[in-house]
């Protein structure tokens, strides 16, 4: 029995020490983690630099499908280009690549700006765009966008995810009572109006901000809400988890002020928009107040709107 407890301790401990040796290889292989196991946090933000032919070049072959062509060599770049001189700009395809976006809008282009472009996984990409419309009464127009980015494989895809702006937001206008004169007061020289009413604006009321085109307020809130309006009962509720209220308010430039007409909200980027109207007003050489406001889907945080303010007569 002696002998087999030592024996037994013997090959414990050789087992124990294998084990050791084993582990601490491993923590110390100069190998590194193997590739493919999934170590690369994805998605990854791609660096790119934006590329432009000469003035003497133009792009050609392309079907303006909203798709992104790969083009990891001079061969393959020659196919889409067109110039007199023969010369393009310098690539260096044994790193890097280009990545000819293009397709076709609903309308006229004032602007292309590219938002992302992420690397999903080792042979994936995303590229997204804004593209911004004009007023003209063009009914399409092709557009390409060339990026120079680090190599991709000859496996590699890329999807085009592009948003057209503006886009015209729905909205419904928000009543509260003209007129804040109508009311009483207390005894203690409290006043309470009749009707809910607008407060607070100081381009109304002798404020610093005087404002002939229009100002606006965003809320998104209660408490801010409060702070405009003079209730001597409830307003009308407002769901602020999935709207937002916009307060137009300003000061004419003539008057009389018969009416405000083609109001339309805007959207023209992520996070800016346009609020327009069309004021009826008359000759008279004197100002007139002005204010209104409209509920809209819930907007993000740090959005700005633009108002344009269109006079008739």
């Amino acid at each position: 029995m002696e002998i087999s407890r030592k024996s037994t301790l013997t090959t414990l401990c050789a087992v124990m020490i294998g084990l050791f040796f084993a582990v601490g290889c491993k923590k110390d292989d100069p190998k590194g983690p193997i590739e493919g196991t999934g170590d690369v946090d994805y998605p990854i933000d791609v660096l790119y630099e934006e590329y432009s032919l000469a003035a003497s070049c133009q792009w050609a072959n392309l079907a303006y499908d909203n798709k992104v062509i790969i083009i990891n060599s001079y061969e393959e770049l020659q196919q889409y280009v067109v110039c007199p001189n023969k010369s393009t700009a310098e690539i260096d395809f044994s790193k890097q690549t280009l990545l000819l976006a293009n397709g076709t809008s609903s309308g006229g282009i004032s602007e292309i700006t590219v938002t992302s472009l992420q690397q999903n996984s080792p042979n994936e990409y995303t590229l997204e765009l804004e593209i911004l419309l004009d007023d003209s009464a063009v009914d399409e127009e092709r557009w390409t966008i060339a990026l120079i980015v680090e190599k991709v494989s000859e496996e590699g895809t890329v999807e085009l995810k592009f948003t057209e702006y503006p886009i015209e937001i729905p909205f419904t206008e928000y009543f509260i009572h003209w007129d804040c004169s109508l009311g009483s007061w207390d005894s203690d020289g409290n006043y309470y109006p009749k009707y809910p009413c607008w407060q607070n604006l100081n381009h109304l009321y002798g404020g610093t901000n005087y404002v002939l085109g229009g100002r606006i307020d965003i809320i998104n809130s209660y408490e801010e809400l409060g702070y405009y309006l003079i209730c001597p009962e409830d307003y009308p509720a407002i769901d602020f988890s999935k709207h937002t209220l916009v307060l137009a308010s300003g000061i004419t430039t003539s008057s009389p002020l018969s009416e405000i007409f083609d109001i339309a909200f805007l959207k023209n980027s992520a996070i800016q928009y346009t609020m327009k109207a069309t004021f009826w007003q008359g000759f008279l050489d004197t100002g007139e107040y002005w204010w209104f406001a409209i509920l809209i889907p819930k907007i993000e945080d740090g959005a700005t709107i633009i108002f344009e303010k269109h006079n008739v007569s």
